[in-house]
């Protein structure tokens, strides 16, 4: 009998393998085929990611998003950059008389390190490379957050949305969803943890000190004294004043304030956002961010589709809601 066995051996290793192939099935169609199953037994379930990693929100990023439309805001739109190099250029020429002491140390010190801080041009080129706003000129290998935009367009769509919805209720007892809301800050945190990354986290210190020392010298007593107008002289009209002379045109610095603080806010609460611990009360200081944001938008003509009577245009009727796709919420 074992010399029978031994005989039949190599038949029986043969069979032995062909039945583990047959009883072996994969996922895998393409495995399937090669061990005669059929490549078609899929039930066209799909992995959600639900066990694995959330995708990373970086606070620090967000925050450095907010304070470079900060600076872009009232530095360079504004023009306090600007203004603090005419009021340097009049106390260079003379036309500014400033007393020996702790002002003309001061436009002496911004004199000296005005070019060791970063340029008009490399200020416009972080603008746009993390916020897609300006002209500024960038490298070829630089990639813009073409995104930005229409996220930011997005969140102030679903918030009037929103606003619309909650000031027109019968009565406190009904729920209004912000998932709209949610969902579209969370995809702005997704954004910008992206693409505020990189050298702009370590310029911004210094973009932030330069405009602070411009500041410190328009918001000086003595360059108040001398260029600011009217009873009340504060920095804010010898911007207007210096604007007016020096680039003829004078600046709507009321509305481009607000601009600068709601919108900083609004990137501040982005940063900070977790959907499961956000309170009613910070939901709607949030809320009146946005409507001070777009308000100060309108005035400063950016945003063509909203109305002339401000509050108002932020309750859109039921007909034109399909139309805020199309607002124009750019800074």
């Amino acid at each position: 009998m074992k010399d029978v066995l031994e005989q039949y051996d190599e038949f029986l290793a043969l069979a032995y393998t062909d039945a583990l192939k047959k009883s072996i099935k994969t996922d895998d169609p393409v495995t399937n085929v090669f061990q005669n199953g059929s490549p078609y037994s899929f039930n066209y379930v799909v992995d959600y990611f639900e066990t694995a990693d959330e995708q990373g929100v970086d606070v620090e990023n967000i925050l450095a998003a907010g304070t470079l439309y900060y600076i872009k805001t009232l530095a360079d739109d504004l023009g306090i950059m600007r203004v603090a190099d005419a009021v340097l250029m009049r106390w260079t020429s003379g036309m500014l008389d400033i007393p020996q002491g702790n002002t003309a140390n001061k436009l002496y010190s911004y004199y000296k390190m005005r070019d060791a801080y970063a340029s008009a041009e490399e200020r416009s080129m972080f603008y746009k490379i993390v916020l897609d706003s300006g002209d500024g000129e960038v490298l070829d290998e630089m990639a813009i957050n073409r995104d930005f935009s229409p996220l930011w367009d997005s969140l102030m769509t679903e918030s009037v949305k929103y606003i619309d919805k909650y000031e027109s209720k019968d009565n406190n007892f009904n729920i209004i969803s912000k998932a709209g809301i949610f969902q579209a800050i969370k995809e702005l945190q997704y954004n910008l943890t992206t693409y505020s990354s990189g050298m702009v986290k370590a310029i911004l210190p210094e973009m932030y000190t330069q405009f602070e020392k411009a500041v410190a010298i328009i918001d000086d007593d003595n360059v108040k004294a001398q260029l600011g107008w009217g009873y009340r002289r504060s920095m804010w009209n010898v911007i207007e004043r210096i604007c007016q002379e020096e680039f003829q045109y004078k600046p709507n610095v009321s509305a481009m304030r607000t601009a600068a603080v709601s919108g900083h806010k609004i990137f501040a609460t982005i940063a900070s956002f977790d959907e499961g611990l956000m309170s009613e009360s910070a939901f709607q200081e949030f809320l009146k961010n946005i409507e001070s944001f777009i308000i100060s938008q309108s005035q400063l003509g950016d945003s063509p589709s909203t109305t002339e009577n401000k509050k108002e245009k932020l309750k859109p009727k039921k007909a034109e809601m399909d139309e805020f796709g199309e607002d124009d919420w750019d800074f």
